[in-house]
């Protein structure tokens, strides 16, 4: 016959042996966790809206995925004179690039860059061919500015890494969804173009304006 007392231990043995075991899971569960961000902009060509570009950045202990897209049509009296059409996803680990498939229609134009990183080199395939760049690669990742704090950045419609300057300009009031916010103000400057990027004071990306060739300014504008 069992005592009353080994009944009891027993039973404490098992809730223990229970408790530890659901915590176990519950950090198993923790440790898959999944944050993600949404970056949603109406795209403005001076003060006509032209599309829209789509951020979701998704982030699993030190692995991010960032999926884009991006349609733009711009018009005269009915008429498109451009069109613009951008997919791709990027896989990074910490601050480094690991995988990259992106496709573009640049107004009937063509380009794809498609990569994997291996043993610290990056392959690229092309609409021009392949290559390989060595390192920690990045792309110009607007959404994280401490990762575009580099001198070459991967074009992820040419697959062309570009030389650039990163310059921290000022602390602006830059207006968010019609409220005026305290924000940093980032530029990118390459050989092609200039970009510059706001981010409020806890580093969300909130704004981007860029020129054209033909001078026109492009903005985006946080929805």
């Amino acid at each position: 016959m069992i005592s009353t007392f080994h009944m009891i231990e027993g039973s404490l043995i098992v809730l223990t042996f229970m408790t530890v075991f659901i915590f176990s899971l519950g950090l198993a569960r923790s440790d898959q966790t999944t944050d993600q961000q949404t970056y949603a902009f109406k795209v403005f060509l001076e003060d006509d809206v032209i599309g829209f570009q789509r951020f979701v950045v998704s982030t699993k202990g030190r692995r991010t995925q960032i999926n884009v897209e991006a349609e733009f049509d711009v018009k005269y009296f009915f008429i498109t004179f451009y069109t613009y059409r951008h997919t791709n996803v990027e896989i990074w680990e910490g601050e480094c690039l690991k995988e990259i498939r992106a496709k573009t229609n640049d107004n009937g134009e063509s380009f794809f860059v498609e990569g994997t990183s291996k043993g610290g080199t990056l392959r690229l395939q092309t609409h021009e061919g392949e290559q390989t760049l060595e390192g920690c690669i990045k792309t110009f990742a607007y959404w994280n500015p401490a990762w575009f704090q580099s001198r070459r950045l991967l074009n992820s419609q040419t697959g062309e890494l570009q030389p650039v300057k990163v310059q921290t300009v000022a602390e602006e009031t830059f207006t968010v969804r019609g409220v005026p916010t305290p924000t940093h103000h980032h530029r990118i400057i390459s050989d092609k173009f200039t970009i510059d990027l706001w981010y409020t004071m806890d580093n969300e990306w909130v704004g981007l304006q860029s020129t054209t060739r033909d001078g026109k300014k492009l903005h985006y504008e946080l929805q």
